[in-house]
Parts: structure tokens; C-alpha cells; sequence
């Protein structure tokens, strides 16, 4: 979980994805909306297409969520991955 990396978990019973501290600043202030960031536009978009396919295929249907650090969900995630940096 860094800050320059999105995260599509699926753990069948939810499926999240995670944006770190500088995409979600960058999503936010709307690069992928300008001229010459259509590749960060496509970055934001291949998660949510992947998310969509699995939810589609699946039964009983999986909660899904978006979130950032700081956010009220993260802490879902948190659960299933551990954030503590490796040496």
C-alpha cells in the first residue's frame, strides 16, 4: 500500500479498490480530465472495468468500494492487507 499504486482487492465478499495518497490527489484535481493524461485516465478506468467483470460473474453479489487513505472504508481493506513496510 504506496502511495503511487491502485489496489483491486477481491475477497469474494467485498471488492475494493484502493487509491493511494498521490492518485487520489492527482484524481482529484481532475488530470485524467486534461489533454496529454489520457494514460492516466486509462489507469483510473482499468480497476473499475476489472471490478465490473468480477461483480458481474458472481453470486451472491459482492459489496464493492472505492477508497484512499483516511477514508472511512480503508480500514476494510486494512484488515486483509498488511500496510507495514518490508525490509
Amino acid at each position: 500500500m504506496r502511495d503511487d499504486v491502485i489496489l483491486l482487492l477481491d475477497t469474494f465478499f467485498y471488492v475494493c479498490i484502493w487509491k493511494g495518497s498521490t492518485i487520489h490527489s492527482w484524481e482529484k484535481a481532475g488530470y485524467h480530465k486534461n489533454e496529454g493524461y489520457e494514460n492516466f485516465a486509462g489507469l483510473l478506468e482499468a480497476p473499475q472495468e476489472d471490478a465490473k467483470y468480477i461483480l458481474s460473474e458472481r453470486f451472491p453479489y459482492s459489496r464493492f468500494y472505492v477508497t484512499h487513505p483516511d477514508d472511512t472504508n480503508e480500514r476494510k481493506i486494512k484488515v486483509k492487507v498488511n500496510p507495514a513496510p518490508t525490509n
